[in-house]
């Protein structure tokens, strides 16, 4: 096998790939990426055995063929070249002689029969969705999954296709975010997938461009093909609570106020807050809002915003960092939360189809 292709190309197709490997003490061929050059493309693939990616690059393929190369070497050695045409050539022993100006770099690969195949999509069901969109969609809720490794179902995000809509849902437990967005398929189209952590983080990498993703789903597996790029993930296989029931449905309060001043005010008080046993309280009051966290050991922290709100004295108290993702990740000016009193859970929500419940902390 031989091919040429330009230094910058080559390298942005490493960088989109070499983050799907296995860890140390998996199968060696693992660590490895599997490079196909034929035609006028070079296939790269990498995969864990749960999620798999590829990226299809142009290249001028001087002959067709196929072998696998430790990713990270590869990636280190075309780092460090300079700007220009990198030939690759690999013998039938899979030693690959790379040459790229005055360097000349040799890795020795294992066969490609030897790398696992991608999942084949039989018997599947294809959605169309524009980048833009599930990109933005991931960014308002994927920060809400849990981190928590024996909880499987929640350390992923929610994506269901039902009523001619897309929900996408993650939960912790202790807070809740949901963004939903129309779009059009059959009525036999109706479906839940729970897709990975690891997924979502590597597939919010990917969706850098424009144009749509065609998001592929059977029994077990999900594929979305970004045209130069596909990626492949296993489902989790567990059924998503019904996260529905802890939504509150009726709130006595609602109060808007300015998304970036009380972003600020909370990011001012969250000094005080040294580690997850400390809150930041809220005390809402007739056009204003109080925000203050405070450490016996340290001191506290005061900060004031003002809101549209007219109702009676509410204090409720929240870890701060878990009220400023939701205020970090949309774009509206002006936010509502809506509240009962200072013991239930709070709603946030923005001008689009978007919503986050929040639990509130217990005083100690």
């Amino acid at each position: 096998m031989k091919f040429k292709i330009v230094r910058s190309k080559f390298l942005d197709g490493l960088k989109r790939v070499q983050n799907i490997v296995a860890g140390k003490g998996s199968l060696p061929i693992l660590q490895n990426v599997l490079l196909e050059a034929d035609g006028s493309e070079l296939k790269m693939t990498t995969t864990d055995l749960d999620i798999s990616v590829r990226c299809i690059l142009q290249c001028e393929v001087v002959e067709k063929g196929e072998t696998t190369l430790p990713v990270k070497f590869l990636f280190n050695s075309i780092s460090k070249v300079e700007e220009g045409e990198v030939s690759v050539e690999v013998d039938f022993n899979e030693r690959a002689v790379i040459r790229a100006g005055s360097a000349k770099y040799t890795l020795v690969g294992m066969p490609a029969k030897d790398f696992p195949r991608l999942p084949v999509d039989e018997g599947s069901f294809s959605y169309n969705i524009e980048q833009s969109t599930l990109r933005e969609m991931l960014r308002k809720v994927a920060y809400a999954a849990s981190q928590d490794d024996t909880r499987r179902t929640l350390k992923g995000v929610l994506m269901s296709f039902k009523a001619e809509k897309l929900t996408l849902v993650a939960t912790d437990g202790r807070r809740l975010a949901m963004v939903e967005s129309e779009l059009e398929f059959p009525k036999d189209g109706d479906k839940d997938i729970v897709l990975p952590s690891k997924a979502v983080g590597e597939l919010q990498r990917s969706l850098a461009g424009e144009g749509e993703v065609k998001v592929t789903i059977n029994k077990s597996q999900v594929a979305f093909d970004l045209g130069s790029l596909n990626l492949y993930s296993k489902l989790v296989d567990e059924t998503y609570p019904n996260y529905r029931q802890v939504i509150p449905h009726d709130t006595a309060e609602h109060i808007s106020v300015d998304r970036q001043l009380l972003l600020n005010a909370l990011d001012r008080a969250s000094v005080m807050t040294i580690d997850e046993a400390h809150s930041t309280k809220l005390i809402f009051e007739s056009g204003r809002l109080i925000v203050t966290s405070a450490a016996t050991e340290i001191g506290e922290a005061k900060d004031e915003v003002p809101i549209k709100y007219a109702g009676d004295k509410i204090e409720i108290m929240f870890n701060p960092t878990y009220l400023m993702d939701p205020l970090k990740a949309i774009d509206d000016d002006i936010v509502t939360i809506n509240l009962n009193n200072g013991h239930s859970p709070a709603v946030v929500k923005c001008s689009v189809p978007f919503l986050y419940v929040l639990m509130p902390l217990r005083a100690s």
